[in-house]
């Protein structure tokens, strides 16, 4: 192909290129800024155009350069980070917690209930921030690394909710970004097709959840890919310490600590998991205390024996427990899903010799996708864990699990927040037919 010829189509794919991802963008900010989380046909009709051009963009990913991507990847996620969060009121809480430990106060001792009354200054300030607190009469269950960020956040921001809020999800913006840039180069490390990352930087759920909602997901999955990657270059000191700053951002990954072992023997897979685990006990040591650990340890308790949205079994089990006992027995139910979940991950873990990096992939994937199956409680931005290990594991299942994990915000357009279950099913069928068409027809990367 004559030189002029090729680079006219280069630059003819490049602006088809921006033209594509500018029109994504402003349609992503655009239902952010102007689409509340009540008006759920709005939010349904905004994610199939957002889903449809993310299909699209990464249809066309051949002709892109991977700067590019990284690029308008970054550039999206901090204009979202300017737009106040629409779809989710957990960020409030996040503020209150950084003003308390401000205030040199530990926040798992009270709650916003308790406190409010005892304030003496800025109680205009604590008033409005209560008023947007969803359950404040719970102590909070939020781990030292997401402290942190809240404490970064009232400091810089002073008492201020919108400079609170812009600096908080700028930190989970930059965050989130650094896993886009990490992501690649793991993929490459692979020798796998490094454009898969745009499953990721594309994602309108990463990008929603992430930057635009302030859900610590993304600041959890960019320390665990960090992790993978110092491991890759066989730096096994900064990789357990990036894994147990994960751990002490949603704890999560402490349940998949074991599977270290597998990916690198017992002798160095013991040695990341004592480092990982002493990294996660010195972040939590300046918030020790009797008082802490046990409202610590209410706070989780409440979550898995009082919370439940958008689960399966569990709703299954529940209702079966309605059928014999008359009522919800969901103290009795969550702890036993649990125990069914050790007993199979203890099978998961057994199973097969050292794994190599796509095995313990597709050993991640399977073990979280069975925590979730079992789990009472499954917000949309959970599933965001599973993805870079899916996009490791050639593995689709997940993408598609983000998307219609979405028909969960119904249970918001009603001030009753009533779950539709019917949605719920239909969730878990089309998650459940993917991972079906996906064990018959071998998907291949890229």
């Amino acid at each position: 192909m004559p030189e002029g010829i090729l680079d006219n189509w280069s630059k003819q794919n490049r602006i088809r290129y921006w033209i594509i991802s500018s029109l994504f963008c402003s349609i992503l900010a655009a239902g952010l800024l102007f689409i509340q989380r009540e008006q759920f046909p709005l939010l349904l009709v905004w994610q199939a155009v957002l889903y449809c051009l993310f299909v699209l963009l990464y249809k066309m990913r051949r002709i892109f350069r991977l700067g590019d991507v990284i690029q308008m990847a970054i550039v999206v996620r901090l204009a979202v980070a300017f737009i106040p969060p629409q779809l989710s009121d957990d960020i409030y809480r996040f503020i209150w917690d950084g003003q308390l430990i401000v205030n040199h106060q530990n926040p798992l001792l009270t709650t916003p209930d308790n406190l409010l009354p005892q304030l003496t200054s800025n109680t205009a300030y604590f008033t409005q921030l209560h008023s947007k607190i969803n359950h404040p009469q719970f102590y909070t269950c939020y781990p030292p690394l997401m402290q942190l960020v809240f404490w970064i956040s009232a400091q810089l921001g002073g008492y201020n909710i919108v400079a609170n809020t812009i600096i908080l999800k700028l930190i989970i913006a930059i965050t989130d970004s650094i896993t886009v840039i990490l992501l690649a180069r793991v993929l490459k490390q692979m020798q796998l097709p490094v454009m898969l990352v745009m499953l990721y930087a594309f994602n309108p759920a990463v990008i929603i959840e992430g930057a635009g909602n302030a859900h610590f997901e993304v600041m959890q999955v960019c320390l665990m890919v960090a992790a993978i990657y110092y491991c890759m270059q066989n730096r096994l000191l900064p990789a357990a310490g990036f894994w147990g700053l994960a751990i002490v951002t949603k704890l999560l990954p402490l349940v998949l600590l074991p599977l270290w072992i597998k990916r690198l023997g017992w002798k160095k897979g013991m040695l990341f998991s004592f480092i990982s685990m002493g990294t996660a006990i010195l972040a939590f040591s300046p918030f020790v205390s009797i008082d802490s650990i046990n409202r610590f340890r209410e706070s989780l308790g409440l979550y898995f024996q009082n919370f439940e949205f958008n689960a399966s079994v569990y709703y299954m089990a529940r209702a079966v427990g309605w059928w014999v006992k008359g009522y919800n027995y969901i103290s009795f139910i969550g702890p036993m899903l649990m125990l069914v979940f050790l007993s199979i991950y203890s099978i998961i873990f057994f199973a097969g010799r050292k794994a190599d990096w796509y095995r313990f992939s597709v050993k991640v994937i399977g073990v979280l996708t069975l925590y979730y199956v079992l789990a009472t409680t499954v917000h949309p931005w959970y599933i965001i864990n599973l993805l870079p290990f899916a996009i490791l594991a050639h593995k689709r299942f997940p993408l598609v699990w983000c998307g219609v994990a979405f028909l969960s915000y119904h249970a918001y357009a009603n001030t009753a927040f009533k779950e539709n279950l019917w949605l719920t099913a239909l969730e878990y069928a089309v998650v459940m037919a993917a991972i079906v068409y996906e064990w018959r027809k071998k998907v291949l990367p890229g």
